[in-house]
């Protein structure tokens, strides 16, 4: 994105290093790893990058969970959480047989 720190590598060694090898849990450490550079953007995208409009845009988007009007970073750190939540909710989907999407969207607003 042009900005901010660069710790993708830095997320997946920490989240593989801090918890079990075992094949299981694979899909946890993704999770986590790609929370943790989600974050990081998010982060620097508050601290460095965007104006207090841009801001609030961003933090009333989540709120909805609708992208309208977004646009640039904000729109790309939005999409990368939606992905997130949707990508979560469907493989706990297909392992459970239970719909989270709306819970995982609460916890994020």
């Amino acid at each position: 994105m042009g900005f901010g720190r660069e710790k993708t590598i830095y997320c997946y060694y920490a989240v593989a290093a801090s918890t079990t090898s075992l094949p299981h849990d694979s899909c946890v450490r993704m999770l986590a790893a790609k929370s943790a550079i989600l974050i990081t953007v998010a982060d620097d995208f508050f601290d460095m990058k965007a104006s207090l409009p841009e801001l609030q845009h961003l933090i009333d988007a989540i709120a909805r969970w609708d992208s309208g009007g977004l646009s640039s970073h904000s729109k790309v750190i939005f999409d990368a959480l939606d992905d997130l939540v949707s990508e979560t909710a469907q493989r706990y989907r297909q392992q459970q047989g239970a719909d989270i999407t709306s819970s995982l969207r609460d916890l994020v607003r």
